[in-house]
């Protein structure tokens, strides 16, 4: 728990200095942030954990961030881009949040950054998404990562294995962006 409360204070502090180039939303009182985490499906008991790290790390900090009262908007997908954007949409369109959190899955996260073009006063932070499509190619101005992505997690292995010796390889993954990266990642060295 305390390795997530790290990430969500950091991003909640991120999110403030992103919030301060905003101009208009930044002189409101109050600070809307939408947080979106996969209560469904798969990474559900993950996502309860996130959304209580950002509750720690707010109450932490009073409610408060940049001299401003944070509200949080929940809302939660279920790991599919489909429903990362239409939550997303939700949170922006109807919840009127001023600065965007998540997605976690990789395709989530391709999704949500082309959903972000659309919106280009609204600041979108990614969540964990690691696909390397996030912010490599084709990026959203608006679109922020602060973690790494796929193809880094990788990176190198390939060449260590050569040097051990092995000329082929098999690797399996998951048909979705985060593993495409890792392999990428892996076939660079």
């Amino acid at each position: 728990m305390k390795a997530t409360k790290r990430l969500w204070i950091r991003t909640a502090v991120g999110a403030a200095a992103a919030a301060a180039l905003m101009g208009s939303a930044w002189a409101q009182e109050t600070l809307k942030i939408g947080l979106l985490a996969n209560l469904e499906g798969p990474f559900a008991v993950p996502g309860q954990d996130g959304y209580r790290g950002a509750d720690m790390a707010l109450k932490e900090k009073n409610g408060m961030a940049g001299g401003k009262k944070i509200e949080f908007v929940k809302v939660s997908s279920d790991a599919t881009p489909d429903k990362a954007v239409a939550m997303t949409r939700k949170a922006v369109e109807q919840d009127k949040v001023q600065i965007m959190i998540g997605p976690l899955s990789g395709d989530e996260g391709i999704a949500v950054k082309n959903y972000a073009k659309t919106k280009p006063d609204i600041t979108f932070i990614n969540g964990s998404s690691g696909a390397q499509a996030t912010t490599l190619t084709d990026p959203a101005p608006n679109f922020y990562r602060f973690n790494t992505e796929g193809a880094q997690w990788m990176v190198g292995l390939g060449e260590h294995a050569l040097s051990k010796g092995y000329k082929k390889t098999f690797l399996i993954a998951e048909d979705y962006g985060f593993p495409y990266s890792q392999v990428q990642g892996f076939m660079a060295s």
